[in-house]
């Protein structure tokens, strides 16, 4: 994951988070974070160290408890792997006058 934004949400702040069409990860660096999650039924308590994926289309109100740093981490575009083959695949052949 990549395009770290630190954020900090004072005593009585609160943000929303627009949904976004990629799942994101959030993670509190310090201080304790409450979060309401589109469509979800619970509300969650993050404290530091702590973190939580948000899916894809979902919007999230974050307010800081009483306050609370937090980045929020956009995942890397995927690169397909690259068939290879095995180092002793090579070997071998090599061995045999291939």
């Amino acid at each position: 994951m990549s395009d770290r934004f630190t954020t900090l949400l004072g005593p009585g702040q609160a943000m929303t988070l627009a949904a976004v069409p990629a799942p994101r990860r959030l993670v509190v660096t310090s201080g304790r974070l409450w979060l309401t999650i589109s469509g979800g039924t619970v509300d969650h308590w993050l404290g530091a160290g702590e973190g939580l994926t948000v899916a894809a289309g979902q919007e999230v109100v974050a307010e800081g408890w009483p306050q609370a740093e937090f980045q929020l981490l956009q995942p890397l575009p995927t690169r397909r792997a690259v068939a290879r083959p095995a180092r002793g695949w090579r070997m071998n052949l090599a061995g045999q006058g291939a």
